[in-house]
């Protein structure tokens, strides 16, 4: 019986090492997010999403922001938004969005967390957005965690304005 127990709880623990598909789930990687993303994109007929190394430092700019802080919210505790920290990274939008998760250990479960919840998936699949920047940190912002917390900043970049010029008389 003790044999069929050890071998039971060996079958669970292999079980528990792989993905739905068979695979071995992803380790989150901001590759990994980006692929995860694009796939359920391109699953509702979506052009991918870019990754732009503006938003990825403006990401990890806010996830330093709530570290310092101590908070984890699409509002700081003094009210400033989320997408204050585009511009200074030389992203003038049109539009942004933001995803926020916490404990996560595989990109599945991650993404698939998302596309649960309706504002979350409503970010990935919107068709005004073109370009995403990705912050991953070990634990939380506001103490001792397991798990990783990510933070995606989505956004379409500004029209560039249009310049008129004139020939010269």
């Amino acid at each position: 019986m003790r044999k069929l127990a050890l071998a039971l709880s060996a079958i669970l623990i292999a079980a528990t090492s792989y993905a739905a598909d068979g695979n071995r789930p992803t380790t989150i990687t901001r590759q990994s997010i980006l692929d995860s993303m694009n796939a359920y994109r391109a699953d509702s007929g979506l052009p991918p999403l870019r990754e732009d190394a503006r938003l990825d430092h403006a990401a990890e700019d806010r996830v330093r922001d709530m570290e310092e802080m101590a908070y984890w919210n699409h509002e700081s505790p003094d009210g400033r938004s989320p997408f204050l920290w585009l511009k200074p990274r030389g992203y003038n939008f049109s539009n942004a969005g933001e995803n926020l998760a916490a404990g996560f250990e595989t990109t599945e479960v991650l993404v698939s967390s998302w596309m649960e919840s309706k504002g979350h998936r409503e970010n990935i699949l919107s068709n005004v957005f073109e370009d995403c920047g990705i912050a991953i940190i070990d634990g939380s912002t506001t103490g001792p965690a397991t798990g990783k917390s990510i933070v995606v900043m989505f956004g379409r970049p500004q029209d560039p304005p249009i310049v008129i010029r004139r020939a010269a008389k």
